[in-house]
């Protein structure tokens, strides 16, 4: 049997060998990306799967935290690996995969590249060899828009400069250096300069806006982690201390779970979302323990103060943990604002069937944090300093995987806590269960607990998710969700409830075509728009999504689809359409690659929108937003002078459509500084990589 497996799938290994990292890596960004309406931090999720890539996980020394770590599997796929290793021991082939229940031929050539079963321990060289073994990379995007928008007009005509307006160019770049020796040692340097941002001058000196630089260590020996200058920290269920990445609700069920594992390196371009300063952790037998410090300077609204009061404290009301937009003269003004100090350690104990661990952290902040009153944020955080401890735990059982974590914020003693099961049920069926339960008060900073908000506070629900397979062609798999809020939300005036529910049918009758229909109906309590009180009112979203994608030719692939969705508020009704074609030309053994799109959508309104993943050079975001009606066109080219470099080269336009009544003869897109005039804004996107090795 064994063998029958290994003589089918070493022909498809040839398939695989010819992939690239990019088609590789984006095949996973597309399947995360594609199924969550969340924005997420592309940048790192890329960079943590292209290092991933690079450097194979072995399925027969990885740990159940590295499997669950890792995200080119599932959850349930990872407990099969580790189901099967307890029953037969080590896998003598990586073909053996195709006899669990939760592999298919397809998830098994997906992820050849990504595995290995002859990994070697790493051995410390000399500085200079260890320097010639690893692999280097830098990497630059130039991307421009036209027409040009009002806030650089102003700055091009020197009109009026005592108006808001952009100080730089409307080009954004960044640039990049890595340096990777296995999963073990890595460094680099970020920089980036956002469209409208000045590069050199009396605004910015120093040339970019925005430099980041991390070095990183991990299991080498006794150490677990090193992390010097930016790096992020993620533990438990993220509730007690989350500065990375987390996805929300999807039909990827088991992205309920995050799968944290401590301190990493921060590769990220999103500013203020960092850490600053030193980590370390250590691994002694079982337990693990670690420690850090951070300082750094955040963005933040701070309000003018009485300077002859020296004892008088600086107050901000706002503090940015994202973002990071220095365009304008208040923008720029807000820049490293407030000072933030940080620090906190961990304590991590591997159990037989699992995991437990405490996480324990202190902020303080250089002002304090006193936001305008609102009603629906009487419960805020507000103050200069606050510490959070958090206990966590992550068990194993046969096909289960229980795991949880309770936090407790200093401010009013508030209580976060999330408790969830990956359960394997048969051969057929598989799901996931949560339950989460955050105060009022809860103190969201650096939190990404599971919910229906990105922030765990104000919250209770139950979700449950399913994945069941009907047979080898077809799959069917969503969730229901239910929650409740017991304050108000900025959206509701008075405490307020909603649903969830995602479900889609999946079709794969071939390796060269697949089909899935997919539909979603959220109803929530929300203000009314149309009622002059803001009384709550019932307000019900459905979307409904066709998708085709099959493969003509090899080296060339079609994708359609059409989908639509229905606003209903108090039975005031609003549309939105769209509906797109794809071609993908992909030829084997050719240095130039191919792909474009042309999409029209109809969108009644704002909250008609729809989301969808575009081709792009490696790291860039992928998630279009249709938010007008009008025509969507891109294409993109890749190509490969020589082995480890590669150009991307992409041109995209976006066409509204004009009011047939002709009523607005000055029409225009966006608004205030980023108003464009007319009714066509096109991108221009380059892309350089020279990766050595």
């Amino acid at each position: 049997m064994r063998f029958k497996i290994i003589l089918l799938f070493l022909i498809a290994h040839i398939t695989v060998l010819a992939q690239t990292d990019n088609e590789a890596v984006n095949q996973f960004i597309e399947r995360y990306i594609e199924n969550t309406a969340d924005e997420v931090d592309i940048q790192q999720f890329a960079s943590d799967l292209l290092l991933q890539y690079e450097n194979p996980l072995d399925l027969n020394k990885a740990d159940a935290t590295e499997l669950f770590e890792a995200r080119f599997i599932t959850n349930f796929q990872a407990l099969d690996i580790i189901t099967h290793r307890e029953k037969f021991s080590n896998f003598i082939s990586i073909y053996e995969l195709q006899v669990l229940e939760t592999f298919s031929p397809e998830d098994v050539q997906n992820i050849l590249p990504f595995i290995t079963l002859n990994s070697t321990n790493i051995s410390l060289k000399n500085f200079r060899q260890i320097w010639k073994d690893g692999s280097h990379q830098i990497l630059s995007l130039v991307e421009v828009h036209t027409p040009k928008v009002r806030g650089s007009l102003i700055s091009d005509t020197l009109s009026d400069l005592t108006a808001s307006h952009y100080t730089g160019s409307p080009l954004y770049n960044n640039l990049r250096y890595r340096f990777d020796y296995k999963r073990n040692i890595s460094f680099g340097i970020n920089m980036e300069k956002d469209a409208g941002e000045s590069f050199l001058g009396d605004n910015n000196p120093k040339g970019y806006d925005y430099y980041s630089f991390y070095f990183a260590a991990r299991d080498i020996g006794k150490l677990k982690a090193l992390h010097l200058g930016d790096f992020q920290a993620n533990f438990g269920q993220g509730l007690t201390l989350s500065t990375g990445l987390a996805f929300g609700k999807s039909s990827i069920i088991t992205n309920s779970k995050r799968n944290f594992n401590g301190f990493g390196a921060y590769r990220s371009l999103r500013e203020n979302a960092y850490l600053r300063g030193g980590a370390i952790a250590l691994e002694l037998g079982k337990a693990t323990f670690g420690v850090f410090a951070s300082y750094k300077s955040v963005d933040g609204n701070a309000l003018e103060i009485d300077t002859s009061d020296r004892e008088a404290p600086l107050v901000a009301t706002s503090l940015q943990e994202d973002g990071g937009l220095h365009r304008t003269p208040s923008e720029l003004e807000d820049k490293d604002a407030i000072s933030d100090f940080q620090t906190g350690f961990y304590f991590d104990y591997k159990l037989p069937f699992g995991r437990i661990g405490t996480v324990n952290y202190l902020r303080k902040l250089g002002a304090v944090l006193d936001p305008s009153y609102q009603p629906y944020n009487k419960f805020n955080f507000r103050g200069d300093h606050y510490y959070k401890n958090g206990l966590y735990y992550d068990f194993v059982y046969r096909n289960f995987n229980l795991y949880g974590e309770v936090s407790h914020s200093s401010f009013e003693h508030s209580i976060g806590q999330v408790h969830g099961a990956l359960m394997s049920i048969n051969k057929a069926l598989d799901a996931s269960l949560v339950y989460r339960n955050y105060s009022k008060s809860f103190i969201t900073l650096q939190s990404s607990g599971f919910g229906e908000s990105s922030s765990p506070a104000n919250e209770e629900g139950l979700y449950l998710g399913f994945e069941t397979r009907l047979s080898r062609k077809f799959k069917l798999l969503g969730y229901y969700d239910l929650f409740t809020s017991d304050w108000l939300r900025s959206a509701a005036s008075a405490p307020s409830s909603g649903s969830d529910f995602w479900g889609e049918l999946q079709y794969k009758p071939s390796r060269s075509f697949k089909a899935y229909y997919r539909f979603r109906t959220e109803t929530k309590q929300a203000n009314s728009e149309v009622d002059e009180f803001k009384r709550l009112s019932q307000v019900t979203t459905q979307r409904h999504r066709f998708h085709i994608a099959y493969t003509i030719t090899k080296g060339i692939e079609l994708r359609n689809r059409v989908e639509w969705s229905i606003y209903d508020e108090g039975g005031s009704k609003s549309n939105g359409s769209l509906i797109y074609q794809d071609i993908i030309f992909k030829p084997f053994g050719s240095k130039l690659q191919l792909s474009g799109r042309a999409a029209y959508s109809v969108i009644d309104q704002f909250n008609n929108r729809i989301y969808s993943f575009e081709q792009v050079p490696l790291y860039d975001y992928p998630l279009f937003t249709h938010s007008f009606s009008g025509m969507r066109y891109y294409i993109l080219a890749r190509y490969k002078v020589k082995s480890g470099l590669d150009f991307w080269f992409r041109y995209a336009i976006s066409q509204h459509d004009e009011p047939i009544n002709n009523l607005q003869p000055n029409y225009s897109i966006g608004s205030g500084l980023n108003e464009i005039e007319g009714n066509i804004k096109r991108t221009f996107t380059l892309q350089v990589r020279y990766k050595i090795k």
